[in-house]
């Protein structure tokens, strides 16, 4: 620690597998952009997935505390876990700003940051930002217990499986593709038995879908937990039980226009711990953020205003 020294630059990660754009422009545009505005980076193209997590780790452990994810909702995704994932620095020491260059960009889309280039630049130099939430999952991976944190949505059951099939494919989960996902996979999945504990209640039903969020959107604008605030220190949660399958198709809409809770048979919650366990040989699915993670026994706790962040001028509007 006496070594540390603390670097007023940013650390710019770049995933060039993000969105569908020319990698080369996309590349060219934000350097032109950081330079323009006097920003100081370090630009570090990711070459896998989950490489993000052990680049940011080792830069924040040779001081840099200011960090820009250029990517999709997978790539903040991975850089927010390696801020909770090191214990070198307090997390409210670490900012992080996020171009968005990916297909969905749904933590983009709640907290209002604009798409353009130069326009999510530009609040670098404001140095405005804002704190919100973050989740803490712990869940099981074939028979080890793994820990996972995650800043906009977990989704279980239906979502998850949708996600296992999209990964399948390689597909990228843009707003046209995941709904038409969503209808054209709804046919091979059965509903799943489940026990899910939160605020001293239990609620035992199959399930087409669990959802815990802390931001608004998911799968490429979907709006599965409308009732969501990023900063009150509770989960918004949404159970849908056992619902038909005709069912689901004739409320699509509810997915976009935020009255997904209104449905009769959608409950919608706020509670800081969830616990979901499966009550059949089946475990149920998890995905965190859009990526697929593990399965069920499922713990869920949040960290109040754990995330700092570069915050959008259109924020409060």
């Amino acid at each position: 620690m006496d070594n540390y020294k603390n670097k007023d630059i940013w650390f710019c990660v770049f995933n060039p597998a993000a969105g569908t754009k020319d990698i080369e422009k996309v590349r060219d545009k934000i350097e032109f952009e950081l330079y323009k505005n006097n920003i100081e980076f370090e630009l570090y193209f990711t070459k896998h997935k989950g490489d993000a997590i052990s680049v940011v780790i080792d830069k924040i452990m040779e001081g840099f505390t200011k960090f820009i994810a250029a990517g999709g909702d997978g790539t903040v995704h991975e850089v927010v876990n390696a801020f909770f994932l090191q214990d070198f620095v307090p997390t409210d020491r670490i900012t992080l700003a996020v171009i968005p260059t990916g297909t969905g960009n749904d933590w983009a889309k709640h907290h209002k940051l604009p798409l353009d280039i130069s326009k999510a630049i530009d609040l670098i130099t404001k140095d405005a930002t804002d704190l919100q939430d973050i989740g803490i999952a712990q869940y099981y991976k074939g028979n080890k217990k793994k820990t996972e944190y995650f800043n906009n949505v977990a989704g279980m059951a239906y979502d998850a499986f949708v996600v296992k099939k999209l990964e399948q494919r390689k597909s990228k989960p843009n707003k046209f593709i995941y709904i038409l996902s969503v209808l054209s996979y709804l046919f091979q999945y059965k509903l799943q038995k489940a026990k899910v504990r939160l605020n001293d209640r239990e609620f035992v039903n199959k399930f087409y879908t669990i959802n815990i969020g802390i931001c608004k959107y998911s799968g490429g604008g979907m709006s599965l937990v409308p009732h969501a605030v990023h900063n009150d220190g509770k989960f918004a949660v949404t159970l849908a039980g056992n619902i038909s399958k005709l069912d689901v198709v004739l409320n699509t809409y509810r997915f976009y226009n935020e009255t997904l809770t209104e449905h009769p048979k959608i409950d919608a919650f706020y509670s800081k711990n969830i616990e979901v366990q499966s009550l059949n040989n089946n475990p149920v699915l998890l995905e965190l953020d859009g990526e697929l993670a593990g399965e069920t026994p499922v713990t869920f706790d949040i960290i109040k205003k754990g995330l700092r962040f570069v915050v959008s001028d259109n924020s409060k509007i």
